[in-house]
């Protein structure tokens, strides 16, 4: 895994839980500095629309104003190029991942977030 290459991503984090939200940050930044946060998926999507130079998008599914799964759908609307990964409390048998992979998301990662699973994850969507 070559850490440089993640100094130059542009990130979207989008979680409602104020602590998870931190915690993730907090640790990302050390090897991607360039995040942006957003609190639900209505949040995210104008995260998102103002600023089209985002190389990933990282998402909670269950959050308050408008989901993940509502946000994401929006967004491949206009736009099936970028990455998506998703961070969720199920798993792949529920319907709304299953609904999601079709629409095409990256695949998702269990929370609680193992954060080297997630950097792990980040780097397989990247190469």
């Amino acid at each position: 895994m070559d850490i440089n290459k993640f100094k130059s991503l542009n990130v979207l984090y989008v979680e409602d839980e104020i602590e998870l939200r931190d915690v993730t940050c907090n640790s990302l930044e050390s090897i991607i500095p360039n995040i942006s946060v957003a609190g639900n998926g209505k949040e995210g999507l104008e995260v998102f629309n103002s600023d089209d130079e985002f190389d990933l998008i990282v998402t909670d599914l269950a959050m308050p104003v408008m989901s993940g799964t509502e946000m994401i759908k929006i967004i491949r609307e206009t736009n099936s190029n970028i990455p998506i990964l998703v961070t969720t409390a199920f798993g792949s048998q529920n319907e709304e991942i299953i609904e999601l992979e079709k629409i095409g998301i990256e695949g998702y990662i269990m929370k609680p977030v193992d954060m080297m699973k997630l950097i792990q994850k980040i780097d397989e969507i990247i190469k």
